[in-house]
């Protein structure tokens, strides 16, 4: 009667396991960057699975694993809940949970499908596998939501090397191999040569990353560009107050004048001109002035209506040429536009109203800065990998992000951002410019490196230089194809490796 009572309590007791393995998942990443948490996590999580040989109980693993990941990792969305759609602090929590139930699904169904299809050594090549791509699918379906991926731990060490080779898919195949090699070490563990072996993999697959960090495939062109980064600091409360836009655009024209005389190029914020393009003509007039007489080149985040339709956009002033545009493409959902409108309309205009108002925009993606181009993003397109390519695709010499994490407070939403802000430049060997209302505004390296920042929620400029580079990375080429290409191949391996074992017992 004992050995059944603690046959009942070890099943919940896994599943809390697994739950606390995710709660701790978002300690991997920045701001805290234990990015060997990450393989620790992992192994823990591989180990509950595969002494398993059920596969509902395995998904059922997986699922409280991502739950407790993306309630811990973006609970951040429930500053904004309740600060900008005055939902209560139960009511916003729950809307967190929502989106955690949906993501927590990409993991049931990775482990899943590994319990369920293989087994002994073709189950841990297939475990990275599909974990990963189960991550590559949540990026993309329903508009995607990247956020807490494994290859973003890596960012800023020797595993990330993999980075402008197979993208951050990639990376995180490396991250989720490496804790299935000593997942199979452990299982292995009587044999010497199975422990040898093991290691020996493990040194393999660190120097082949080191090695592969150390490919440049791009290359400086030009002279540096000196930029000068305005960081305003203005609360969302004021921003959107109608009453308050005079007093905004006098902050940020201060700003402007005050920027450095040898700077080229001046950035300010996602949305920092809170009111359309054709509303202030004057001063759009006064500013092309000022650039063409000071040699500068602004981008301005602002609203523009065109052919009427609302467009969070960049506006490009250049004293010398017309205004040139870039209209963010990758919405929002439920913030910027709203899906299935007229079932889901009502109910988000009764909390944001206002919100969900802004059409898709469209190409050109690189903007066009005394001689280079600016790979443009606004937001968390930064974040989608497949839209900082398409300003790659088009020229791009250093890519540029306008963004405002106010919305999130004094969260960890801002730091986030910034590691993979700083993945994105790994992969495409391409310095980054991020300037945001309340931070993290920095200037980003080619191979990742936060070079320079301003501190968060102060009003201030960030003055400094970039290198632009030429040239494109594997990734930057081809994109997610050759981590498709790698995938498929280890999956072919494992099926394999599962119908030898299926034959022999026969």
């Amino acid at each position: 009667m004992i050995q059944d009572s603690i046959k009942t309590w070890v099943f919940p007791l896994r599943l809390l396991a697994a739950l606390i393995l995710g709660v701790l998942w978002p300690l991997a990443f920045a701001p805290f960057n234990a990015w060997f948490l990450a393989i620790i996590l992992l192994f823990g999580l591989f180990w509950l699975a595969t002494t398993t040989e059920r596969p509902r109980r395995a998904a059922a693993l997986g699922y409280a694993f991502g739950f407790g990941a993306f309630c811990s990792g973006v609970s951040w969305i429930s500053i904004t809940l309740h600060n900008f759609a005055h939902m209560d602090w139960l009511l916003a929590g729950g809307a967190v949970a929502l989106l955690a139930a949906y993501c927590a699904i990409y993991p049931a169904l990775a482990l899943w499908l590994a319990i369920r299809f293989f087994r002994g050594n073709a189950r841990l090549v297939a475990l990275p596998v599909l974990w990963i791509f189960a991550e590559w699918c949540r990026a993309r379906f329903f508009t995607g939501f990247p956020w807490l991926a494994t290859g973003y731990t890596q960012t800023h060490v020797f595993l990330g090397g993999f980075s402008a080779w197979l993208g951050q898919y990639g990376v995180g195949l490396a991250t989720a191999g490496f804790a299935t090699i000593l997942l199979w070490m452990l299982r292995e563990s009587h044999s010497r040569r199975a422990l040898l072996g093991g290691v020996s993999a493990l040194l393999v697959l660190s120097g082949v990353a080191l090695a592969a960090g150390s490919v440049s495939f791009t290359h400086p062109v030009g002279h540096k560009l000196r930029v000068s980064l305005v960081q305003g600091n203005i609360p969302i409360t004021e921003k959107w107050n109608t009453a308050a836009i005079s007093q905004i655009l006098h902050h940020y024209v201060q700003l402007i004048l005050q920027t450095p005389k040898n700077s080229q190029l001046v950035v300010l914020p996602e949305t920092a001109f809170p009111i359309f393009q054709t509303e202030i003509p004057q001063l759009i007039s006064q500013l092309q002035e000022w650039s063409a007489r000071n040699h500068k080149i602004l981008i301005i985040g602002i609203p523009e209506l065109a052919d009427g339709k609302y467009y969070n956009a960049a506006m490009e002033i250049d004293g010398n040429a017309p205004l040139r545009w870039y209209q963010k493409e990758h919405l929002v959902p439920f913030g910027e536009y709203i899906p299935l409108p007229r079932l889901l309309g009502p109910l988000v205009h009764h909390f944001l109203p206002g919100l969900g108002s802004f059409s898709f925009g469209h190409g050109p993606y690189a903007l066009p800065v005394d001689g280079q181009k600016a790979g443009m993003t606004i937001c968390y397109e930064e974040s989608f990998s497949r839209d900082v390519r398409k300003g790659v695709r088009e020229g791009a010499t250093f890519l540029l992000n306008i963004s405002d994490y106010a919305w999130y407070g004094h969260s960890i939403a801002a730091a986030q951002s910034m590691q993979m802000a700083a993945m994105q430049s790994r992969q495409e060997q391409k310095p980054d410019v991020r300037d945001t209302n309340t931070g993290i505004t920095t200037l980003i390296s080619p191979q990742g490196e936060i070079r320079t920042q301003l501190p968060q929620f102060v009003v201030g400029t960030l003055n400094g230089s970039v290198q632009p580079m030429a040239g494109e990375t594997p990734y930057g080429r081809w994109g997610s194809l050759p981590y498709l290409l790698l995938s498929a191949l280890l999956m072919l391996l494992a099926i394999g490796v599962t119908r030898r074992q299926s034959s022999s017992r026969q």
